[in-house]
C-alpha cells in the first residue's frame, strides 16, 4: 500500500504525494505525486518524485507555497496517466467464466 507523505487541496484539485515503494534493499525510497480534480472525482495522473525533491517538499512551511511547489513540479515533469488496475479482485484472466461467473469489466 502506498503511504500518503503530503496532501494539500485548493478549491476543487487535490494533490497526494505518495511513498509508493521502498526498491530495492540498497536503493532510495521512491515517491509519486499525484493529482485529482473535481473534488478527487477525477484522477489526472502522477508524476515520479525522486528523495531529494520529496525532502525540499516536506521542508515547505505554508499550504499555499507547498500547493504552489506541488504544480510546478506536476507541469515541469513527465506526466503519467492513473490507471485502475481491477480493484481487490485484479484484473480478468482467460479463466474468467469458467471457473468463476464472468465479471463486468469497465473499458
Amino acid at each position: 500500500m502506498a503511504k500518503t507523505v503530503l496532501k494539500v487541496r485548493q478549491d476543487s484539485v487535490a494533490f497526494y504525494l505518495n511513498e509508493v515503494s521502498a526498491g530495492t534493499s540498497n536503493s532510495c525510497k521512491r515517491y509519486a505525486l499525484s493529482r485529482t480534480s473535481q473534488h478527487s472525482g477525477t484522477k489526472d495522473g502522477w508524476v515520479r518524485v525522486n528523495s531529494t525533491e520529496c525532502q525540499a517538499l516536506v521542508s515547505i512551511s505554508t499550504e499555499p507555497d507547498l500547493f504552489r511547489a506541488f504544480v510546478n513540479m506536476f507541469e515541469g515533469k513527465k506526466q503519467r496517466p492513473h490507471a485502475h488496475h481491477g480493484g481487490i479482485r485484479g484484473l480478468a484472466g482467460k479463466w474468467e467464466g469458467e471457473a468463476f461467473p464472468a465479471r463486468v469489466t469497465n473499458g
